[in-house]
């Protein structure tokens, strides 16, 4: 039981920063609030981190099923638009992706429960906080954002397309659905995700485990693009360890061992069990142990205190001690493997005499508190974080697919127009491996790339000289072309009478022996007059 509680309580959903997304109803008036509407946003899905402003549609005006837990062929909406679904039936995800197939550009889903002791009505069923509309593990194929309303905020959309209106005060907040309100009930919303820029350099993190798939193969393939930004960005990544003493795992204070190999330190810092198995495997220990190892190599080589300026915020090295490992060593045999490790950072260029030292410095993984480790659970305390892989971006958290060209939007995002770097133009490249690989710059057609950083001289057209001399050139070809077929012809002429004559020929050889009557061609004919 207390196996369950720890991973279930590690892995709940949370939110760490700032909300950074803006849902507003700008027509009718009536239902617009200052500020915009409470809400939750999603964590899947592709903000565009821009605002979209579109006619919002109810999926379920004209009292049918609001929840949009099948895909509807026969229910379709003018594009581009908004559609407002039901909670309820189906996973968030579900609602979403049916969304998309429809053609919003924005899902909102309304609420239909309470949160016990707000005002709102009813109570009875009412649950203990707003969920947050997480991805059930098949939500890599929606682009589309999606916000989720609370009841009470909710019910004001829902009862203006039901009724046309907004309910008269103390009036009920319901009323029968009709025909004629549903053509009233005209709404347009928008939707807006932003991120401050307060200066030209984007402080980042994410938070992470050294086990979580997620996250590592974003890791792995976003290193290129952090070596783009350079300096411009700020990293720190974040390792999610938690506290095992608000689990009933420090064994100085309950005097047992009820946590297993989930923690290490006597119980004070623990993570959960990556393959469910307590005797084999991999085990919490091992990924807690991995955790403060990369956090000792981050101050070592991305740390404010490096003395390579241009790596602080940057960290070359943990990057690639990253890809390493994972490839290397994430396996349930490799993972805690001393060797393994060692070809790792070896690979890196990474000082693994000096991340063990660090890591015994701060007090080892043995009994007693690890600073490195008190640091990251604070971390983790002061900014609720609760689920895992999870994005920061100038203190407002990303909402979206943790994914190369998202994560490099929503960071671009951070910086002044004038100020973004060229490497923020591949967010939205199609491409975009290419494009990080030319820093920025459109990949030639040819799928070569230059480094070049002389500006490209464009021109509308052809200059009237280069007209010139191409139809010059033109024109000089034909005369050749027709010269030479001339010539052709003649000496084939000539060929042709020179073979009829030589026919010929040879008659006119033979002379009196086959012709008496013919003379010299020079001596005059003889005629007689005498008898």
């Amino acid at each position: 039981m207390m196996m369950g509680r720890l991973t279930v309580g590690a892995l709940l959903v949370g939110l760490a920063a700032t909300e950074n997304s803006v849902f507003q109803i700008n027509v009718p008036a009536s239902l617009r609030k200052p500020g915009g509407y409470s809400h939750k946003a999603s964590l899947f899905g592709r903000p565009s981190y821009a605002s979209t402003t579109q006619r919002l549609y109810y999926a379920g005006d004209g009292g049918g099923d609001g929840t949009l837990c099948t895909f509807d062929t026969t229910k379709t909406y003018p594009t581009p638009f908004i559609l407002m679904v039901d909670r309820g039936d189906c996973t968030f995800v579900t609602k979403a992706r049916n969304a998309q197939q429809m053609g919003a550009t924005a899902l909102v889903v309304a609420d239909n429960l309470c949160v016990c002791g707000s005002a709102c009505s009813p109570q009875a069923g009412c649950q203990y906080t707003e969920p947050v509309l997480a991805d059930d593990g098949s939500g890599a194929d929606i682009v589309i954002p999606a916000v989720m309303l609370p009841k009470q905020e909710a019910d004001d959309i829902v009862n203006y397309f039901r009724c046309g209106k907004l309910p008269i005060q103390g009036r009920p907040q319901t009323c029968a659905w009709s025909p004629d309100w549903s053509q009233d009930a005209t709404v347009q919303a928008s939707l807006e995700y932003t991120v401050p820029n307060p200066d030209d350099r984007v402080e980042w993190e994410l938070w992470t485990t050294s086990i979580d798939g997620a996250s590592l193969d974003f890791l792995t393939a976003f290193k290129d693009t952090v070596l783009q930004l350079g300096t411009h960005q700020h990293f720190a990544p974040m390792m999610y360890t938690y506290n095992g003493s608000q689990y009933g795992c420090d064994v100085k204070q309950t005097g047992s061992d009820m946590c297993g190999n989930l923690c290490t330190n006597g119980g004070l810092y623990c993570a959960p069990d990556p393959d469910g198995s307590q005797d084999e495997g991999i085990s919490g220990a091992d990924v807690v142990a991995e955790n403060l190892r990369r956090a000792c190599l981050w101050d070592l080589v991305g740390g404010d205190d490096v003395s390579d300026k241009s790596q602080v915020g940057v960290g070359k090295v943990w990057w690639d001690y990253v890809s390493e490992f994972t490839r290397l060593c994430s396996t349930a045999e490799t993972f805690a493997d001393d060797s393994c490790r060692a070809t790792a950072m070896k690979n890196a260029g990474a000082d693994k005499q000096a991340v063990d030292t660090c890591v015994e410095g701060s007090g080892g993984l043995e009994k007693g508190r690890n600073d490195v480790l008190d640091q990251a659970v604070e971390a983790l305390d002061r900014e609720n974080i609760v689920y895992v892989p999870e994005c920061i971006v100038n203190g407002v958290v990303h909402y979206g697919s943790v994914d190369p060209p998202n994560i490099l939007a929503s960071i671009c995002q951070g910086f002044p127009i004038q100020d973004r770097p060229p490497v923020c133009d591949c967010a939205s490249d199609p491409r975009y491996d290419d494009c990080v690989a030319n820093n920025g710059a459109a990949p030639a057609a040819s799928g070569g790339s230059s480094s070049s950083k002389e500006p490209v001289v464009e021109h509308d057209g052809m200059p009237w000289y280069g007209v010139l001399m191409l139809v010059v050139s033109v024109v000089v070809v034909m005369l050749l072309a027709g010269l030479a077929y001339w010539k052709r012809t003649q000496r084939q002429m000539r060929d042709q009478v020179r073979g009829i004559l030589a026919e010929y020929m040879p008659m006119e050889d033979l002379g009196e022996a086959l012709n008496p009557m013919q003379t010299e061609p020079d001596a005059a004919p003889v005629f007689s007059v005498n008898a």
